[in-house]
């Protein structure tokens, strides 16, 4: 697979993804990640490991009308890993339930090339933008 082939598999990839969590779709989540893969979110002391993200999911997404997407800034590729830096914008329902809440964060996805194709390995994010 060429350069650009393996960036527009990563991109596919994390925009599928996407259409997961905006579809609360949350036992398909783990399948995006590797067996050892993370998911570090910001402002938690909780790292969750795969076998965490469909209970995770399950609640989360569904209860917030969670909505999210990835405008991918950067991709680097080497013989095992890719990193991804990407902006995305996020809405879900206050904690209240009557207005959403509208973030924009910088996002990290190290992706690990597995047999199955490219894998979530690390992802990681910092909230830098809220407009309620």
């Amino acid at each position: 697979m060429s350069y650009q082939e393996e960036k527009e598999a990563i991109s596919n990839v994390l925009g599928r993804y996407a259409q997961v969590l905006n579809a609360a779709e949350s036992a398909l989540i783990p399948e995006f990640y590797s067996e050892d893969g993370l998911f570090i979110p910001d402002s938690m002391n909780v790292v969750y490991k795969r076998s965490d993200l469909k209970a995770l999911g399950n609640t989360y997404l569904k209860e917030s009308g969670f909505k999210i997407e990835y405008a991918i800034q950067n991709i680097n590729i080497d013989e095992r890993y890719a990193f991804v830096e990407a902006l995305a914008t996020t809405s879900n329902r206050g904690a209240l339930k009557q207005n959403n809440i509208n973030k924009t964060s910088i996002d990290l996805f190290i992706l690990k090339r597995t047999d199955a194709g490219w894998k979530i390995y690390r992802y990681i994010f910092n909230n830098v933008k809220q407009v309620s």
